[in-house]
């Protein structure tokens, strides 16, 4: 009864401190601009950014090309993204939109790796894997012309 009741205990704190343990939270951003329909998923916990995953769903006609030219534009362009620390990326070519997809693990990225990147600037946030301010994100976000979506 005793080894029970121990274990019973044992669980019951296991739980509470798991429970505890993290505040994460997120904070969805979107923007339709000149064909390009974008979504940026942000998971914080209070002002440090863990990480952000985009969503960018690129219509051809609206851009003035096709299928064939989405390929050869955007295909040199992930190129840049494969094989660094952190970072996920793909595109996928459909026949009238391509969809990019992009997720960062901020305290897994080399922020030496990231320099020089296309789209990636953390200019003032010192190394991103020491941490990204969430209200800064947001702030820059809004002056790009993003909208933050309630949840």
């Amino acid at each position: 009864m005793r080894k029970a009741w121990a274990l019973f205990l044992f669980a019951a704190v296991m739980i509470v401190l798991t429970a505890c343990g993290s505040n994460e939270e997120t904070r969805t951003f979107e923007m339709s601009d000149q064909g390009i329909e974008s979504t940026l998923v942000y998971t914080h916990d209070d002002d440090k950014v863990i990480s952000q995953s985009t969503e960018n769903i690129i219509n051809y006609e609206e851009l003035g090309m096709d299928k064939a030219q989405a390929e050869e534009m955007f295909g040199s362009m992930a190129e840049q993204y494969e094989g660094l620390s952190g970072v996920e990326h793909s595109f996928e070519f459909g026949d009238e939109e391509a969809t990019e997809t992009l997720t960062i693990v901020y305290d897994e990225v080399d922020s030496e790796e990231l320099e020089g990147v296309q789209g990636m600037n953390f200019e003032g946030e010192g190394d991103p894997s020491e941490g990204v301010s969430m209200e800064r994100s947001a702030e820059m976000l809004e002056q790009q012309g993003y909208t933050e979506v309630e949840e």
